[in-house]
């Protein structure tokens, strides 16, 4: 798991703090909405740059998109409270599988071998991962089959997605891609994340002074 602390320009938070000194309580309800706002902002710029360079559903980040205790909820955003104005984003940091149903990997069903030759066997085309959007690859060695795999609980259930198998073991090896955490450190994308996370706050800081100072002067 990886824990992206929601560090913002102090000196933004302090001109929210200097302009509603005088009002303690709607200083803090302040803080704690203008960090929270901003923190969603990031998240989801941070989303979005996410799912425009790489094959992943954005369901798939937040809600997950199919029964898998890995594929639930890839980022989780924990906010802050008047008792505590940290906030952060936890990022799974475990590698994707090549399950199907993430989208990833096609043909999205076995193809059988039943009544076939070695020879016809090995002219079948070969799957492909789709990692990058618009990109897809060929993936020699390897085929979509349906076998048990374990989750992160633990738990034993079939799963269908792209395998290989050892030459000298037989033994099946189901494959994985990139982490989500590995995903949002890619260069543009923490940028862009960055540079919304820093747009977001100055313009929440001032929506917070101006809406609580009217609200006091009603």
């Amino acid at each position: 798991m990886v824990r992206v602390d929601a560090q913002f320009d102090q000196n933004e938070l302090r001109k929210l703090t200097d302009a509603l000194k005088d009002i303690p309580k709607e200083c803090k309800s302040g803080l704690v909405s203008a960090v929270n706002k901003s923190v969603k902002t990031t998240n989801t710029a941070m989303q979005k740059g996410v799912t425009q360079r790489y094959n992943i559903k954005k369901q798939s980040l937040t809600n997950g998109d199919f029964e898998s205790a890995s594929s639930s909820k890839l980022i989780t955003v924990h906010q802050a409270t008047k008792s505590s104005l940290n906030a952060d984003i936890l990022i799974k940091s475990h590698r994707l599988s090549f399950n199907v149903k993430r989208g990833m990997v096609s043909p999205i069903t076995p193809k059988s071998h039943k009544g076939k030759t070695m020879k016809q066997i090995k002219r079948m085309s070969l799957p492909k991962v789709k990692v990058l959007k618009g990109k897809s690859k060929a993936f020699k060695g390897g085929f979509i089959a349906t076998a048990v795999t374990t989750n992160e609980k633990g738990e034993k259930k079939p799963t269908t997605g792209l395998f290989s198998r050892d030459k000298s073991s037989g033994i099946l090896k189901f494959h994985r891609t990139l982490s989500v955490s590995h995903m949002v450190r890619q260069k543009q994308i923490a940028e862009a994340t960055q540079k919304a996370a820093k747009e977001a706050l100055t313009k929440n800081v001032a929506h917070e002074i101006k809406y609580r100072l009217q609200k006091v002067s009603k």
